[in-house]
């Protein structure tokens, strides 16, 4: 997607009242809309959004309802070169995977098929047959991410079946 997608770019203030409702899937028919109109309607699940330098740059006002459309479209990562650490941040807490990979946008083509292990940070570009090792993921991260966000990880840390109000 190239770089400094913010998180308006990625779900427009347009359509921050869906965002405030937590109409998450509101927001993922909005997603990317204005960058590449068609790209909501082809996404399936599973694909990855790559992107260059400073993903998810912006009012941290806006990052849930770009966060979460993102996964309520079916995106199961978004990767990219760097991303703006509080957006990074609100992505783990609520259990999405966004992630620095530095030089994932020189490894990949729009379409390629990928497998990423965060774990090891191997990666593999089937489509053009190639492999790159980017910087592992802390394990922290990855059972946060595994737990569904932050909350569900604490709730597991302490054997808690839910949280007492």
């Amino acid at each position: 997607m190239g770089d400094n997608i913010g998180a308006t770019d990625l779900v427009s203030a347009r359509h921050d009242k869906a965002g405030m409702q937590r109409q998450w899937d509101e927001c993922a028919q909005h997603l990317l809309e204005d960058v590449d109109p068609a790209i909501a309607r082809e996404i399936q699940p599973g694909d990855i959004l790559v992107a260059g330098q400073n993903l998810g740059t912006g009012h941290a006002h806006y990052y849930m309802a770009a966060i979460m459309g993102s996964a309520a479209s079916g995106l199961s990562a978004l990767l990219a070169d760097s991303v703006n650490a509080l957006f990074l941040r609100a992505a783990v807490d609520a259990g999405v995977t966004v992630w620095n990979l530095p030089g994932i946008s020189r490894f990949v083509d729009s379409g390629d098929r990928l497998h990423i292990d965060l774990r090891t940070g191997h990666a593999e570009n089937r489509t053009q047959h190639t492999h790159q090792q980017f910087p592992p993921v802390g394990d922290a991260v990855l059972q946060i991410l595994d737990a569904g966000g932050s909350r569900n990880w604490a709730l597991r840390a302490v054997g808690a079946a839910h949280a007492i109000r």
